[in-house]
């Protein structure tokens, strides 16, 4: 009997390691689309506001963060701290910042390689949702243990360059991890962000809490963000993501 049974325990384990590789990346890609809420509610999202808190590791402060991304490919990120406000922002063309806690106060215009994370963060279902109409490519690698649970993952190649990897857990098909690769000023630039607590928000699943470091660091060391609320559909002017227009400069370069 014993025999036997481990006869049918290795037929069950075949199978499973068959479907497993069976698996493609638009069924793995259409299971998270579903899990999220669906198509047609992803897509009825037309801006989203989210708003907390920013942690930063081995400072005893918190700065409060306030996050707006509108389609077809825009966003804006404030952080507050003792009433000085740090500024990103891409309006789907060129990308901007103001960043007054490195005595920058006045508004500058980011390079190519600097949008290129920007017009990433901007879309709102991530770049794996219609990845074809958007230009992208998108590679299955299989399963890969995520804090002791085995994750599906996916590399997509970013039209403009560069790549980011998205683990989906199976049992929610949410992300969990990304990592992604971007080239700044001839350097490769790693990060890595983990994300949890979702919340369904107009029908649509959004996670509330993102950690991001370095590959591979302790939880400790990443920088942690926590959203408190998050809104739907909220009347946002275009001009929240331009670059101020009194301040003038030479446009930058649309990834």
């Amino acid at each position: 009997m014993p025999r036997f049974l481990a006869i049918l325990t290795g037929l069950a384990a075949l199978a499973l390691g068959m479907d497993a590789r069976a698996v493609t990346a638009d069924e793995i890609i259409a299971r998270h689309v579903t899990a999220l809420g669906g198509a047609d509610k992803l897509h009825a999202v037309g801006t989203l506001r989210r708003s907390g808190h920013l942690i930063v590791p081995g400072f005893n402060i918190e700065l409060s963060i306030v996050e707006v991304r509108s389609r077809p490919g825009a966003i804006r990120t404030e952080v507050t701290l003792q009433g000085l406000t740090q500024v990103q922002a891409y309006d789907g063309h060129d990308a901007w910042q103001v960043q007054p806690f490195q005595g920058r106060k006045d508004p500058a215009r980011m390079s190519a390689d600097e949008t290129k994370s920007l017009a990433l963060a901007a879309d709102i279902d991530t770049p794996l949702v219609d990845y074809r109409a958007k230009g992208h490519t998108v590679e299955y690698l299989g399963t890969e243990d995520v804090d002791g649970t085995p994750a599906h993952k996916l590399r997509v190649t970013l039209k403009w360059g560069g790549e980011v990897t998205y683990w989906i857990d199976p049992d929610t098909w949410m992300i969990v991890r990304d990592l992604e690769r971007q080239t700044i000023r001839g350097a490769e630039q790693v990060s890595e962000t983990d994300f949890g607590e979702y919340e369904k928000v107009a029908g649509v699943w959004v996670p509330m809490s993102e950690q991001q470091g370095p590959k591979d660091s302790d939880a400790a060391d990443k920088q942690k963000i926590v959203f408190d609320k998050a809104e739907a559909n909220v009347a946002v002017s275009p001009s929240l993501f331009e670059f101020p227009a009194s301040a003038g400069a030479t446009p930058g370069a649309k990834p």
